[in-house]
């Protein structure tokens, strides 16, 4: 059966790197894969989010949706690498043997989470939870970041599904964890008042 499964998954991964590809995604998803470790990215998008957490929330429920967040990413990366990349150490896909690869990003380390999943599930679950209209639009760039990554020849897609529901373990429980902490935040601005 793990033969099967693993076999299918280097044949879908064949089909999305070497023959559903178009010069225009060549371009795109190497440039996607990566975004968020960009200095444009970094000096935006961060502040607009803390922000956004700050005047939608309040001072103190803000920076704890912040404080959860960046916590459910740490576990979250975490958890796949030192709990499944380092104890699985399955190979790159321009590591395996009789398998030709179109690489289009830079890679490191093992194959298995994908961690560029993980953590981009991880934001996108705990936000829809906190934020619930902002669903659809963090999933589909959560996705789209798991796709470049099977894409750009750096992950198998049993990388990338596992990792996606990894991180969204994750960031529902760290989720769960920031409503409990906004709760009390509430229920003591209840009675001190």
């Amino acid at each position: 059966m793990l033969e099967f499964i693993v076999n299918l998954d280097k044949r879908l991964f064949v089909l999305i790197n070497s023959q559903w590809t178009s010069s225009w995604a060549d371009h795109f998803f190497p440039n996607i894969t990566d975004l968020h470790k960009t200095l444009p990215f970094k000096l935006t998008v961060v502040p607009l989010l803390i922000g956004l957490f700050i005047w939608t929330r309040g001072l103190k429920k803000g920076l704890t949706i912040l404080l959860f967040c960046v916590m459910a990413v740490l576990i979250s990366d975490g958890i796949g690498n030192y709990a499944f990349k380092k104890t699985v150490q399955r190979p790159r896909p321009a590591e395996t043997q009789d398998l030709t690869v179109q690489v289009r990003a830079p890679f490191g380390g093992y194959s298995f989470v994908s961690n560029h999943a993980t953590n981009m599930f991880s934001v996108a679950t705990f936000l829809s939870i906190i934020y619930p209209l902002a669903a659809i639009p963090l999933y589909f760039i959560a996705s789209l970041v798991g796709y470049s990554r099977i894409y750009n020849g750096v992950h198998f897609p049993l990388d990338v599904i596992c990792g996606g529901l990894l991180g969204a373990m994750v960031g529902f429980m760290f989720a769960k964890l920031c409503q409990r902490a906004m709760g009390r935040i509430d229920t003591n601005g209840a009675t001190t008042t």
